[in-house]
């Protein structure tokens, strides 16, 4: 009987080594920031995924079947747009800058070379790789980045509270050595103390018949808490306006558009019946929905179209 491969999961006790993270802060953040950052990571995944279809159902158009014409004695080459997944591999190839311009020149080739077409061919090459390469795969270097400094600054903000504690434990050792220390200072000076007090009550009786200030009136308080408050407010303020804060902490809140007051088509008014109905069907909270399924469905037809056979029983 072959083996069943079960002695291949004694590589997972490897992730052992992940208990080094414990003793190391400055890790322990890091691989924290990071798992806290895959829910932007899987948008990001996704955003990349719906860019490869769009592309790949586009190139699907364009070069579908076009690819045989130019090679009727050689062999076809793999990167072609023949059929969807054939297209997906190939958009990602672009993507990845993997001989990225020999799939150029060979669209350019199956179009019938420069010119008009071929202008437009090297467009979609070059906007697709643009758009793909240097700026959808670069964001999760920005997104590791992000993440570095937030596990920068979540390790400062450790260190400074070990040194808080540090302190506070140092002044409570000085307060209970101070207080052994006292208890014999305090015999000797509480008759010095009981003393000079009598000798400042005389001179502070008399410093106050000279001293006698009448009291604040109500405007003056009034306008001493307004002062203080916009000064609070302007610290904290200033504070929250500090670091500009992110879409996700943002509470939007999306309001219902009014009809405008015109008329639409010079026919229909902002009161006709029928053009009340078709705003109450556009804002409607299920009719995004029901648009983002038949772009679904539409979408999914295009990718099940077979471009080299145009006969064939998927294309009806």
């Amino acid at each position: 009987m072959p083996a069943l491969g079960i002695s291949v999961l004694r590589c997972v006790r490897l992730l052992r080594v992940f208990k080094v993270t414990r003793y190391w802060t400055a890790l322990r953040n890091l691989v924290a920031s990071l798992l806290n950052s895959m829910k932007s990571i899987a948008s990001l995944l996704l955003l990349l995924f719906l860019f490869i279809v769009i592309f790949a159902l586009l190139g699907m158009q364009m070069f579908g079947g076009k690819f045989d014409h130019i090679f009727l004695v050689e062999e076809k080459p793999r990167n072609n747009f023949d059929s969807f997944w054939g297209a997906l591999i190939t958009v990602f190839q672009i993507l990845t800058g993997e001989d990225w311009n020999e799939v150029l020149y060979t669209g350019i080739r199956a179009l019938g070379g420069l010119g008009l077409v071929g202008t437009v061919v090297c467009f979609y090459f070059i906007i697709l790789f643009i758009c793909g390469n240097y700026i959808l795969l670069n964001v999760f270097l920005a997104i590791a980045v992000d993440n570095l400094a937030d596990a920068e600054n979540l390790t400062a903000a450790e260190e400074e509270e070990q040194k808080k504690r540090a302190q506070a434990k140092f002044s409570e050792d000085m307060q209970l050595n101070g207080n052994v220390k006292a208890t014999d200072q305090t015999i000797n000076g509480q008759i010095n103390i009981d003393e000079k007090l009598n000798d400042r009550t005389t001179d502070n009786l008399l410093d106050q018949e000279h001293d006698i200030k009448p009291e604040h009136t109500d405007d003056e308080i009034e306008e001493e808490s307004l002062n203080k408050d916009q000064t609070t407010e302007h610290y904290y303020g200033e504070r929250q306006t500090a670091r500009p804060r992110r879409l996700s902490e943002l509470n939007i809140v999306s309001k219902v558009k009014q009809i405008t007051p015109y008329s639409s088509l010079f026919l229909f008014t902002h009161t006709a019946k029928f053009r009340i109905i078709c705003h109450r069907i556009c804002n409607h909270r299920t009719f995004g929905y029901v648009v983002l399924v038949c772009i679904l469905f539409s979408s999914i037809s295009l990718g099940a179209e077979d471009p080299i056979d145009s006969y064939s029983f998927r294309n009806k």
